[in-house]
């Protein structure tokens, strides 16, 4: 019994992989500066640290966006964020894209600890960096929209802050934006295809399974336990506003995770949005990279910037 549950959440974890190839883009502005590996604290042994990019030629306070990558929580690095926050900054946002511990040496949940500890570090630090520590939003994609979405919808009765940064310092955000992240562990899913298990393999040099034991640190997950790891267990009406991007041809995060997120959040009277993006995988380009794009900031303006 145990053995099929942890076949059932291999099925849905494979969502949190982010291939290079799966990459959102965007056209980074050549103007913006980005400031690399500042320290935003200390954690088992490890010196965290996140790149920033600041808007030019305006005055601030900013409102901030940190963004989360994607890996599977094995893999990737902030500087996959760098043509996010600098689109960011081009639009007149503090941008953050961070950087976390790794399993299989870190296991959940170290990364969410990671995420509030940059979130705290950067409200913490809001004059030096020019950021409204009032107006801060998450973002990622994949297994870093899952990192968003716990910032987001946690809190310290939640204990999952972890130890570093301010413990007298919020880790709460304003809003939220998730790109094709899975939202509830025990829902079932499909068998993948073997191209999509070979992908794994390539990309990790390990099987899933063994990918999914080292980040949940057991291959025999209960039921406990996945509620525990599920944003949904967490939503509750004081969450900040909360925006979802789904592709609806994703072969790795099933449209059902990003609709179970959606439900929650509307019995729980969250301001939110779904979009599906018709014809969209694990990520998406072109048109539909610029529509989807259009409508983030359109949200994230709302969200962040004061009526005129």
């Amino acid at each position: 019994m145990k053995d099929i549950l942890f076949y059932k959440i291999s099925l849905i974890a494979i969502g949190l992989l982010s291939f290079n190839t799966f990459h959102l883009s965007a056209q980074p502005s050549n103007e913006i500066f980005i400031r690399k590996d500042i320290v935003y604290g200390h954690a088992g042994g490890t010196e965290l640290k996140l790149d920033l990019a600041e808007p030019t030629g305006h005055a601030g306070p900013f409102p901030l966006i940190i963004f989360f990558h994607g890996g599977g929580w094995q893999a990737g690095d902030k500087s996959h964020g760098h043509h996010w926050i600098s689109m960011f900054a081009d639009s007149g946002f503090v941008g953050a894209t961070v950087g976390y511990r790794f399993a299989p040496e870190f296991k959940w949940p170290s990364q969410v600890q990671d995420a509030k500890a940059a979130i705290k570090f950067l409200r913490s630090n809001a004059s030096l960096f020019n950021i409204d520590p009032g107006r801060i939003a998450v973002m990622g994609e994949s297994a870093g929209g899952y990192l968003a979405l716990m910032a987001g919808v946690t809190d310290q009765a939640d204990s999952l802050e972890g130890d570093s940064g301010s413990a007298q310092v919020s880790s709460r955000v304003q809003a939220v934006v998730s790109y094709f992240s899975v939202s509830d562990f025990s829902l079932p899913a499909e068998k993948l295809s073997p191209e999509v298990e070979a992908g794994v393999m390539q990309y990790y040099k390990k099987p899933l399974d063994q990918v999914l034991a080292e980040f949940f640190g057991t291959r025999n997950p209960d039921e406990s336990l996945l509620k525990k790891m599920s944003v949904i267990t967490y939503v509750d009406k004081s969450d900040p506003p909360v925006q979802i991007f789904q592709g609806d041809a994703d072969p790795f995060v099933s449209v059902i995770q990003a609709q179970r997120l959606d439900s929650a959040l509307e019995k729980a009277n969250v301001f939110h949005e779904l979009v599906i993006v018709k014809g969209g995988g694990h990520g998406w380009t072109g048109e539909l990279q610029d529509q989807t794009n259009k409508k983030m900031f359109r949200f994230l303006r709302q969200q962040l910037l004061p009526l005129k």
